[in-house]
């Protein structure tokens, strides 16, 4: 069997352990190391098992990843989100839709030292969900609206998707938070639009006497206080070059630390956000390390030189070869979590992308909008079920329905991205 076929056979093998239920960083171990053992033989195999785990662990870069992980689950714990909603509705009360428009104004805010998509849907549902319920709002618009606003965790900087990206490419961590703010700008704009838009036709309205209990518009700037300094730490330290990358992440986990204590935080929660931390972060590396042997068997079997050689023989332009990919990682939403998706993906597309012009910082921004879709299409958006879970009296269809607009808006937002490149590369 020729090496190609070997990396073919090795991928088919990968998905199927996926579908079974196989956790994705063991099963791209196995097959890493079993294609690899196929294709070079058994005691190099055993060698790059040693040195892939090595290598992922004892890497600098990804300090990043328990950093923003923990400034993300200080924050998520500290109490912060409610005020965020209350001072968001300050401003947006009297708009059509204001509530919803708040639910996702503040799930931006949120989202920008948040970094987890999850965390945003579940930790704005409990707090905004009730609220709009309260006031007459249909369950569609209140649970779409923060079932997509969530997704704003993904992209919005500092994200834990443009750092594995960036890692994984060995592309600079700052770039990628700079091209990721512009669209997750336009992600934002979109979702108001459509919140007005479905506001009216699933008539959903404030009372606005209500707004009189929120107190003063400096209020409402002292409540976003904490998040704006914290996200002026982490992005003006980066923008400014005051920090590495690293640096920022442990100059932002401190500060979101002190806000956290300073809200009053106990010990038992402070030993569960470090728990947590350490959970999430060892779900990452273990994936990091299997990406890493995988990506060895990526290597000798030469799959990406094949698909060059297949493009180029079929004369595809590099708009043909980024929209067939864009289409296979929109059909990938539907089964697989995004994280996932990425770390698997990337190694595979990332030669065939750079050989044929495309910029790899504008095509990482497209794939992280991308997979972000798969966060909001059944059956296994993620953020479809932290809602549901969070809501408790509404149904999955029901959850469904509501995000559909938002998915809309994502496509008109992903045609853009693709038509207008400059709006991702312009502060870069």
């Amino acid at each position: 069997m020729s090496s190609q076929f070997i990396g073919f056979i090795s991928i088919g093998a990968l998905f199927l352990l996926i579908a079974i239920g196989c956790p994705i960083g063991l099963a791209m171990i196995l097959v890493g190391a079993g294609g690899f053992a196929a294709i070079v033989g058994l005691e190099p195999a055993i060698n790059i098992l040693e040195t892939g785990a090595f290598e992922t662990a004892s890497n600098y870069s990804l300090t990043l990843i328990p950093l923003f992980l923990l400034m993300g689950n200080l924050i998520s714990n500290a109490g912060l989100s409610r005020d965020l909603f209350l001072a968001a509705r300050k401003f947006t009360g009297n708009w059509n839709g204001g509530l919803a428009i708040a639910g996702v104004s503040a799930s931006a805010a949120f989202s920008a030292v948040s970094g987890s998509s999850l965390a945003t849907a579940s930790t704005m549902t409990r707090v905004a969900y009730p609220e709009m319920i309260a006031h007459g709002y249909d369950k569609r618009l209140a649970a779409g609206s923060l079932a997509a606003g969530g997704t704003l965790g993904i992209m919005i900087p500092p994200s834990i998707a443009l750092l594995l990206y960036a890692l994984i490419t060995e592309q600079s961590v700052t770039a990628m938070f700079l091209a990721g703010f512009l669209p997750g700008l336009l992600a934002f704009s979109l979702y108001v639009i459509t919140v007005i838009i479905m506001a009216k036709l699933w008539k959903s309205t404030e009372d606005k006497h209500s707004l009189q209990e929120l107190g003063s518009y400096g209020l409402a700037l002292k409540r976003f206080a904490p998040i704006a300094i914290l996200f002026g730490l982490v992005m003006g330290g980066l923008y400014g070059g005051l920090f590495t990358p690293t640096e920022a992440g442990g100059a932002g986990a401190a500060l979101a630390l002190f806000f956290a204590l300073w809200r009053g935080m106990k010990w038992v929660q402070l030993k569960q956000v470090l728990r947590e931390t350490v959970r999430m972060s060892s779900t990452i590396f273990l994936i990091l390390i299997g990406a890493e042997i995988f990506g060895y068997l990526l290597s000798v079997s030469q799959i990406s030189f094949e698909m060059i050689h297949f493009f180029k023989e079929y004369h595809f332009s590099s708009g043909q070869i980024l929209a067939t990919i864009l289409i296979f990682y929109i059909v990938m939403g539907f089964f697989m979590e995004s994280l996932s998706m990425i770390l698997l993906t990337v190694p595979i597309f990332y030669p065939l992308i750079t050989q044929v012009g495309i910029d790899p910082i504008w095509f990482g921004i497209l794939v992280v909008v991308t997979v972000e879709m798969g966060l909001l299409t059944p059956p296994v958006g993620m953020n479809l079920f932290v809602v549901k879970d969070a809501a408790k009296d509404i149904k999955l269809s029901e959850v469904i329905q509501g995000v559909m607009p938002f998915f809309i808006a994502d496509i008109v937002r992903l045609f853009i991205l693709i038509l207008f490149p400059v709006i991702t590369l312009y502060l870069v």
